[in-house]
């Protein structure tokens, strides 16, 4: 069993009480460990405290400010590392945070040796001798169980105590849920054809926090700096018997796009199987790719598979955000494979040409002279160039510290191969000379995306 199979997350449920009663007393605390001897803390006017840590380095100061949801919880200022002070079962605790606000190391303070042992005894923290006497004793074995812990999570804000007890999992519905609201009774995990299928993936913290963005997420940053953000699914079939690479649905497909709004939210909400176009609400490129690869890839019988939030990697050691389904595919799959050609028809037809911001026969044909000659060094053999339209007017383009690399423009060429029609971005740059003068013909720059059209339209 891979790794991430074994991972069972606990929640940190703390209780919401008056913050009074959960501030935390100014004094001298012993700690837990043996990188921090103990620490003062000093509670400020303002709510926040200043903690002095006495480590074997010498004293560190650090100021903590109040989470403002969670009362009795202070969370470190302006520190390379993050650390949170928070009241637990009675309990004064240390928490280091690492991604996602894993709790990568927890330490416990009381005012007195005794209360100390006593506390480490209740939150399960051995001492340091028992550690290094426990790697002694067969390092292999202590690995395995050290996989089979639980991850642990500190949640700031919650939408609700399902949230909370669901964080680094991905929830299945027959229904699309509304976070914080969650209708239980749609919870499922056995599915059949025809069903429609909606996720829940719950975070510990917003989209927005690096690591969701660069590791649970597909995203490409455009010329003018601007980020794009898809939340991209694998999909793969749990059968013992069979290879990785024949257990594979799907690598990477995109099923939402991410807006600002879904950046700011610790959850995302999305589609993985619509039960007619009608309910379709999965990105449409996204849709016809999955449904036709599940078509063609389970064969007549339930299968259990293992959807996850994936960057196109696909490393199930590394993967924390999965759920795992069962589907019964004993007759249908070739209602998926015509719903998948059904999208793609649906969406070509529907598709229009791209709309020029403006026009100059010059300048249409200097790009297309351009696009040629790209196209002759990287033989596309059949293709037939139709139009050019000018999709970005002139732009000043910087490299990263601020200097002007040139005057930037882009253009769709409309085409047609053995293959079909369809459209493909180009940029194009006159290179600024200095003194504010610029070439004079433009440079075949960047290549952008490419898209399908139907024929009708590239005329």
């Amino acid at each position: 069993m891979n790794k991430s199979k074994n991972i069972l997350i606990v929640i940190l449920v703390l209780f919401s009480v008056k913050t009074n009663a959960q501030k935390i007393p100014d004094g001298l605390y012993f700690v837990s460990g043996n990188e921090i001897n103990q620490i003062t803390i000093l509670n400020r006017r303002d709510g926040s405290i200043k903690a002095t840590f006495d480590t074997y380095r010498g004293a560190l100061e650090m100021a903590f400010s109040s989470l403002k949801n969670l009362p009795g919880s202070y969370e470190s200022v302006n520190t390379k590392e993050n650390y949170v002070l928070t009241k637990r079962n009675n309990l004064l605790t240390l928490l280091v945070l690492g991604d996602m606000n894993l709790i990568v190391k927890k330490e416990v303070l009381a005012i007195s040796k005794k209360e100390l042992k006593a506390a480490k005894k209740q939150l399960g923290i051995k001492s340091e001798l028992s550690n290094e006497l426990g790697s002694l004793w067969g390092k292999k074995k202590k690995k395995e169980e050290e996989k089979k812990g639980p991850l642990e999570y500190f949640v700031k804000e919650a939408t609700s105590d399902f949230h909370q007890k669901n964080v680094g999992k991905i929830i299945f519905f027959s229904k699309e849920p509304t976070v914080g609201k969650e209708d239980i009774s749609t919870i499922k995990t056995d599915f059949k054809i025809g069903d429609e299928i909606w996720a829940a993936a719950y975070f510990s913290t917003v989209m927005k926090e690096s690591y969701y963005l660069k590791q649970l997420s597909n995203h490409f940053q455009d010329n003018f700096g601007r980020n794009h953000y898809w939340i991209t699914i694998g999909m793969d079939k749990m059968e013992k018997d069979l290879l990785p690479k024949e257990n594979e649905i799907v690598n990477q497909c995109t099923v939402k796009s991410l807006k600002k709004a879904d950046l700011e939210k610790n959850y995302v909400v999305f589609q993985v199987v619509p039960s007619s176009l009608a309910s379709m609400k999965i990105d449409r490129d996204g849709a016809s790719f999955l449904l036709g690869r599940m078509g063609e890839r389970l064969d007549p019988y339930k299968h259990n598979l293992r959807i996850s939030l994936t960057d196109g990697k696909m490393d199930q050691e590394d993967e924390l955000y999965f759920g795992t389904i069962t589907y019964d595919t004993t007759e249908g799959t070739e209602d998926l494979i015509m719903m998948a050609k059904e999208i793609e028809e649906g969406a070509l037809k529907a598709k229009r040409a791209p709309t020029p911001v403006m026009r100059s026969a010059n300048l249409e044909a200097e790009m297309m002279q351009q696009i040629e000659l790209w196209a002759n060094t990287k033989d596309w053999p059949g293709v037939k160039f139709h139009k050019v339209m000018i999709t970005l007017d002139w732009q000043i383009l910087k490299d990263d510290y601020g200097n002007i690399k040139g005057n930037y423009v882009e253009g769709d060429v409309l085409y047609s191969d053995n293959e079909g029609c369809g459209y493909r971005n180009f940029g194009f740059l006159k290179t600024y000379l200095g003194n504010g003068q610029y070439d004079e013909n433009i440079k075949q720059h960047t290549i952008g995306h490419r898209g399908e059209l139907s024929c009708d339209k590239v005329k």
